[in-house]
């Protein structure tokens, strides 16, 4: 969740529930799955201190009007554990958001896929992961580690990933994970090779989906291309670790992208392999709908018609 959307949630955006939901989709076919959703409840909500709120029947009304049949829907649990916010009972809120999700999720007949959330470094976090995969609808795990302070480069943090990591492999549960660290500093290439030579081995059955190509959104700054850089190599060499990682794009290219940038998008994105990408719209889509980011994203990446086909096609094991 980025500054960005705080912004747009108490802004129009959330005009596209009407006016968007009666425009039929334009252009070439979407993707069949949005990998990167997220709703907000009331009690979300009164953290970003908002006051419309984002329900699963909200978004399948979106993605009907975007023509995309799914949507993974990833719980914001883990934000009631930042510290910096000063809320009280923070694995208490964790559980009622995980739960509300599930709500959400339960309630729409098989359209939405629900990724349980909690800050890894919460001494309750993986017993709260447990219980949360036992709620109806909820598939896998969310891991935001900018807003939870992790650095893999913190040797305590490092090793509170690994348990999840593995915790993961034993319930064979896949994991996305916004891997930028907070504020973007101290983050970059040396991050991507700690993921893949110590944590990902933990887990070599499961789906990862790393998220925001790397960093996060809105954008493709010098920091995602370096970050890709590293997963771009280890493809190339066909590095174990790479066998079930796949990235998604959700908020890379926006409208203000340029031609350079969106040249580095395409350019990582034939690296690590068009059959890696994810498509995803995020909270705040890019355009201010999922079917409006998709297009921009089209429109902007010199990818051929064959490699968005296959982008739009890509189907995860969780999302089969």
């Amino acid at each position: 969740m980025t500054a960005r959307m705080r912004k747009a949630l108490s802004g129009p955006i959330f005009l596209l529930l009407t006016s968007c939901a009666t425009a039929p989709p334009r252009g070439a076919p979407g993707p069949a799955v949005d990998y990167h959703q997220h709703l907000v409840s009331p009690a979300f909500a009164a953290v970003l201190n908002v006051t419309t709120l984002r329900d699963g029947q909200a978004l399948v009304r979106e993605l009907d009007a975007a023509g995309v049949r799914r949507a993974v829907v990833l719980s914001v649990g883990y934000s009631f554990a930042d510290e910096r916010k000063g809320l009280s009972d923070p694995d208490a809120r964790t559980r009622a958001e995980n739960d509300w999700t599930s709500a959400q999720v339960a309630g729409s007949r098989g359209r939405l896929i629900g990724f349980c959330s909690a800050n890894p470094l919460r001494t309750t976090a993986l017993q709260e992961l447990e219980r949360c995969l036992a709620l109806p609808g909820m598939a896998g795990i969310k891991q935001h580690w900018g807003n939870a302070g992790v650095s893999l480069r913190n040797p305590e943090h490092l090793r509170n990933t690994q348990l999840l990591f593995a915790f993961a492999e034993r319930r064979r549960v896949p994991v996305l994970v916004h891997m930028r660290a907070r504020g973007g500093g101290n983050y970059g290439a040396e991050d991507a090779r700690l993921f893949l030579d110590r944590v990902v081995p933990l887990a070599p059955h499961i789906e990862i989906v790393v998220a925001h190509l790397g960093s996060s959104g809105p954008g493709y700054t010098p920091q995602h291309d370096e970050v890709m850089a590293v997963f771009g190599e280890a493809a190339e060499r066909r590095a174990p670790a790479m066998r079930n990682i796949r990235f998604d794009v959700s908020s890379n290219v926006v409208p203000e992208t340029t031609a350079a940038e969106a040249a580095a998008v395409a350019r990582r994105v034939r690296q690590v392999g068009t059959r890696r990408i994810l498509y995803g719209s995020d909270l705040n889509a890019a355009g201010g709908g999922i079917r409006q980011a998709w297009e921009i994203f089209r429109s902007k990446v010199p990818l051929s018609d064959r490699e968005f086909r296959e982008i739009a096609g890509n189907r995860t094991r969780f999302a089969r």
